[in-house]
């Protein structure tokens, strides 16, 4: 059973999150190219963002029992074959991840137009994520 009330914290936080995410986002790609600055707060978000759907999708598995998950990219792919995510929207989720990673560990210098059009598709993904997860753990809320 899930925690209804914590997952309504958590993607409150996720939303919140990717708002900031679209604000910060500029228009051009070149805005980007020109501002160190403006990479490094789009990708900081960028990797919040992604976190965050990463601790949602950890929530409601470790509450259905359904780990564990060999991988991040996993936890998305976990949600959908359970129902509780479409195919395309868990797989699209599940290639932020990548992008995450790059962020993340500083594997390899990520090319501003690719973030910042990597960066939109994300901030759209957010709110139909949202309502997944919330549509599910409202119709499986934990009793305590």
């Amino acid at each position: 059973m899930v925690r209804v009330d914590l997952v309504r914290d958590k993607i409150s936080r996720l939303r919140d999150t990717a708002e900031w995410l679209r604000a910060c986002l500029p228009d051009q790609a070149a805005a980007m190219a020109a501002s160190r600055d403006v990479r490094d707060l789009v990708s900081f978000r960028v990797y919040l963002v992604m976190q965050e759907a990463i601790d949602l999708c950890s929530h409601i598995i470790a509450d259905q029992g359904w780990g564990p998950v060999p991988s991040l990219r996993d936890h998305f792919a976990l949600l959908a074959e359970k129902g509780v995510l479409s195919s395309d929207l868990a797989s699209r989720l599940s290639a932020g991840v990548k992008l995450r990673n790059l962020v993340g560990h500083g594997y390899a210098e990520v090319d501003p137009a690719k973030m910042r059009a990597a960066a939109g598709e994300l901030a759209a993904l957010v709110d139909p994520f949202c309502s997944a997860i919330l549509a599910f753990a409202e119709n499986h809320v934990s009793a305590v």
